[in-house]
């Protein structure tokens, strides 16, 4: 157990060690705690390496990534104490969803990339992106963690990580950098788009040879995304992206192109919407019970939740001392002393001295701690170990030195009994009854896209229980309401909490409307509170065609494909025209439309109006054309259909001669040239 703070529960074990939710016992504040497992700890050259990744890691700040808070490690134990995210990894979102749609998948691929990029410009790799490492929040948005901790699975020839993501070069046995870990963000983003792993198995050589030689497959995602498949998977770390911030770029170019403006918008609204289908997996949504004088109990201010203060920094007291003595016990067994040897002990500073129980933190008018920042990135080096035998050198201390001593009573004599009759018994004061607590100034002080801030004045610091409702629709009088939800305001006399709630975001052209109810308990002055607000969508972008194709023309039906830029309408126009040489029918033309919107590729099949044939003739010409609106480019196909001979039918001059009866709707002669026929002798 890391000293400094109390466990709650396990959240989940793995290949690379177990996950706790804790508590930072000075502030309460949640954390998570990391402890590696045996055979990383174990590993001497990992934990070389991880310990200067970690110390790299704890001076990140980067909102894509899980913050590391502190190292820790005693000769039991080696941990990472993080910052607790409350969500769902992604694992769990496709196992229950199979899939997500491709802006949320490329929300999921950005987020990740972001914070690639952070680390790789520390220098640290993250070594194993899967699904399990990717966490998603209530409002749509991801972190990535468990940087640089890489497991193996046990098989020979396998690399560290998962083999499903591992880059063709981790197969050969080459170190894990930035472009291993784009390939296999890339992967994840197939799975997303696809429901699978991009090679569908789990043997290690079927693997192995997949991801080095097997063709990417990309027929199974949208075309929109290929070219994104194809650079982050390629085989080559020289052909993918030099840099996980310049796939970033790529990225936004393609989605934007494919999905318009709004796509991660839409992306984040879609994850948060399959998180919290999952919310009761969340890591606060199973309530504890901290027992009586918990430092837990004592974080006043906390908002149901939605509010989680950091740890502050834990004082480090003793260093130099300490640091001296495992000096000279690595001297005196003729070994250079190491701060980061893995003999070395990482431990936390120590505790305060009995009967000097840290108090309560203090309340800000918010309601939350006033706990200091989160603590800074510092080792201390406890207790050396006895070279040679791997214990810990005796202490002149007690075994327990935070276990209270019995005081030693002083040696006086027993009083002796007064025979002093007892006073009078004096009357019990009376306790004044607490104030009535009351409620004012309840108000409604801004709503946008992830939510709403309340503000509100209490007379005590006696809880207040907050009812917040949502709605939101296309008109004013008619608005779709979300389940209400209610929190508990506690510890102080003035709160401005900010309650989070994914309001549809406005597609392009699009007004909405979105209103909030607030109601109290005690009921505030005034009762409850209502605003409304109307949000307009971004103008949409003039619509445009990027190509038109006719895919097949059988002489009665036609398949065409239309591509645009922008999901606004488009007017697509069809003219159909028939021309029957020989025989009756002459020229006959039809135009048809349809109008498409919403998306950006569309594939398209329309049974054409022709006039029916004659019973005979030499053939029937019929020609389709398609144009659109805006105008792009225009395609035409025809067909020849031949006709039963018809009987001869004698003119006055023993001949006949077809004539032309005009030009098709694209003004030629519909790619046959007609040329006069004379009719056979008698």
């Amino acid at each position: 157990m890391v000293p400094g703070y109390r466990e709650v529960r396990e959240l989940g074990t793995g290949g690379s060690g177990r996950v706790v939710l804790a508590t930072y016992t000075s502030t309460g504040a949640y954390v998570a705690i990391k402890y590696l497992s045996a055979a990383l700890r174990d590993d001497h050259a990992f934990m070389t390496c991880f310990r200067e990744h970690a110390r790299i890691m704890v001076e990140l700040r980067d909102p894509n990534m899980v913050r590391f808070y502190e190292y820790y490690e005693d000769v039991l134990e080696a941990a990472v104490v993080m910052e607790l995210v409350d969500g769902v990894a992604l694992r769990k979102i496709l196992d229950e969803h199979g899939t997500t749609s491709p802006e949320a998948a490329l929300a999921v691929l950005k987020g990740s990339l972001a914070g690639l990029a952070a680390a790789h410009s520390a220098g640290v790799a993250h070594r194993d992106y899967k699904p399990e490492n990717v966490l998603i929040q209530a409002d749509g948005t991801g972190k990535l963690a468990d940087f640089g901790i890489a497991a193996r699975s046990g098989e020979e020839d396998t690399p560290a990580g998962t083999p499903s993501y591992s880059a063709p070069e981790l197969w050969a046995g080459e170190p894990a950098g930035p472009a291993s870990d784009v390939y296999a963000a890339t992967c994840v983003f197939f799975e997303c788009l696809t429901g699978r792993r991009p090679y569908g198995t789990d043997h290690p050589t079927t693997l192995m040879h997949r991801h080095r030689t097997a063709p990417i497959p990309l027929e199974a995602v949208p075309s929109s995304v290929r070219k994104l498949i194809a650079r982050g998977m390629a085989k080559d770390r020289a052909d993918r992206p030099p840099t996980a911030e310049a796939f970033v770029a790529e990225l936004e170019t393609a989605a934007l192109s494919a999905y318009g403006p709004e796509w991660e918008q839409r992306g984040r609204r879609h994850l948060a919407e399959l998180a919290t289908l999952l919310a009761l997996t969340f890591p606060l949504a199973r309530s504890t019970s901290p027992v009586s004088g918990s430092p837990a109990r004592s974080a006043a201010g906390r908002m149901g939740g939605i509010r989680r203060p950091r740890p502050g920094p834990r004082v480090l007291a003793g260093v130099a001392v300490i640091t001296a003595a495992v000096t000279v016990g690595l001297v005196a067994a003729g070994r250079t002393p190491d701060r980061l040897s893995a003999d070395a002990i990482f431990t936390p500073a120590p505790r305060p001295p009995a009967g000097e129980a840290p108090g309560p933190p203090a309340k800000t008018p918010s309601g939350r701690d006033t706990g200091s920042p989160p603590p800074e990135p510092v080792t201390t080096l406890g207790p050396s170990r006895r070279a040679g035998t791997g214990q810990a050198a005796p202490s002149s201390e007690s075994a327990n030195p935070d276990r209270p001593t019995r005081p030693t009573r002083p040696a006086h004599p027993a009083p002796t009994p007064s025979r002093t009759p007892p006073a009078a018994p004096s009357p019990t004061p009376t306790v004044p009854p607490p104030p009535a607590q009351t409620v004012s100034g309840l108000t409604i002080t801004g709503i946008d896209t992830g939510g709403t801030t309340i503000g509100l004045r209490a007379s005590t610091t006696a809880d207040v229980v907050l009812t917040v409702g949502f709605a939101e629709g296309q008109a004013p009088d008619r608005l779709t309401e979300a389940p209400s939800r209610r929190f508990t305001l506690t510890g102080a006399d003035v709160y401005s909490p900010t309650v989070p709630h994914a309001f549809t975001v406005p597609a392009c052209g699009q007004t909405l409307y979105r209103r909030v109810t607030v109601s109290t308990s005690p009921q505030a002055a005034g009762g409850p509170q209502s605003r409304t607000t109307e949000v307009r969508g971004a103008p949409c972008p003039a619509p445009s065609v990027e190509s038109v194709d006719i895919t097949s023309f059988d002489g009665t039906t036609v398949r065409f494909r239309v591509r645009t830029v922008g999901t606004s309408a488009v007017t697509v126009k069809l003219g159909s025209a028939q021309k029957v040489v020989g025989g009756g029918g002459g020229f006959t033309s039809d135009v048809q439309t349809l109008e498409l919107s919403g998306q950006t590729d569309y594939a398209r099949e329309v049974s054409l109006r022709f006039a029916p044939l004659p019973g005979c003739g030499e053939y029937a010409h019929r020609v389709v054309t398609i144009t659109t609106v805006p105008g792009g480019d225009m395609r035409s196909s025809d067909m020849r259909l031949s006709l039963p001979p018809c009987a001869p039918d004698p003119s006055p001059d023993g001949s006949e001669q077809a004539t032309d009866d005009g030009p098709v709707p694209d003004g030629s002669a519909g790619g046959d040239t007609l040329v006069s026929r004379s009719a056979p002798p008698a």
